[in-house]
């Protein structure tokens, strides 16, 4: 498990970036800005509803990989049909081109909507920007700025090309999973759907952990920026002063803050991560432990 100290750690130094400004403060992700967000998405709606129809064609065509697997083997292969065991090879090698093609055209059709959603809010971002008044450009930090148009928006991308459809897709799989596992046995999809209270309270235990020290790296990152760009616009008084080491080793100190958070993050992935495939592994070995007995009993 990850360590207290560095869960402590993260929070004071957030802490410390609230009172530095209120920029640090945001409002959690919730639906309505969500929403807010999709709402990026009508002028493209074409590329939109293409990407959602391959989202419910791909959301089909997963479980049906493992369905038509099935079929060859309790088919052509229990009965040892050879040309039936071809013709199923050959169906789902058809099936798997269909599947591969349509994985292509969604990524396209992501990639391109998530770069208009990109283009299109910074557009307005920069528009706000430009109606801010004097007092707001005088106590918001460049770097600050910097790190909104650039990291912040990109986020928003990849939630766009990547978070967003992929969701949808893993939510359809497993609908229709779930519905041909409870028509051929629900023992054991109620086997399998044991899994869910242990995954909920993995999730609950080190969403708010990763939300802190990923909160705690962005902050981190947007303080480096910040002094690059003050470093640079006032390199003559950085100068005139003599303060070339004492501003570098400033720096080096934030570099080891950022260095030091995406660490704190690797570490709690790293341990996220395992617990996720392990709990996964656990399950499938316990449904097969579990069906290998009912099939040789004739349960």
């Amino acid at each position: 498990m990850m360590r207290p100290r560095r869960i402590d750690h993260s929070l004071s130094r957030l802490s410390q970036v609230k009172r530095e400004g209120r920029e640090a403060e945001h409002r959690p992700l919730d639906f309505a800005l969500i929403r807010r967000l999709f709402a990026y998405t009508r002028p493209y709606a074409r590329t939109r509803n293409k990407l959602l129809v391959l989202v419910v064609v791909r959301a089909l065509q997963l479980p049906l990989l493992a369905w038509a697997i099935g079929r060859v083997l309790s088919g052509p292969v229990k009965r040892l049909d050879v040309s039936g065991v071809l013709w199923g090879a050959a169906g789902y090698l058809a099936l798997t081109l269909l599947t591969q093609s349509t994985l292509i055209f969604r990524q396209l059709y992501g990639l391109r909507l998530g770069e208009a959603v990109l283009h299109d809010l910074r557009r307005d971002m920069f528009r706000h920007l430009q109606r801010q008044s004097m007092k707001f450009f005088g106590e918001m930090r460049v770097g600050r700025l910097i790190a909104r148009f650039t990291t912040d928006a990109d986020a928003v991308r990849t939630g766009v090309q990547d978070v967003l459809f992929i969701s949808m897709v893993q939510g359809g799989q497993m609908l229709v999973a779930a519905v041909l596992m409870c028509y051929y046995d629900w023992v054991l999809f109620l086997m399998l759907a044991g899994m869910a209270p242990v995954l909920y309270v993995l999730n609950q235990t080190f969403r708010r952990r990763l939300s802190i020290m990923h909160r705690a790296m962005q902050e981190s990152f947007s303080r480096i920026t910040t002094t690059l760009a003050e470093s640079v616009g006032g390199i003559r008084v950085t100068q005139g002063f003599a303060r070339e080491r004492l501003n570098a080793g400033l720096f080096g100190e934030l570099v080891a803050d950022h260095a030091q958070f995406n660490l704190d993050l690797a570490r709690a992935s790293g341990v996220f991560i395992p617990m996720l495939e392990f709990n996964n592994q656990l399950f499938i070995a316990g449904v097969l432990m579990a069906g290998g007995w009912r099939v040789l009993h004739g349960a």
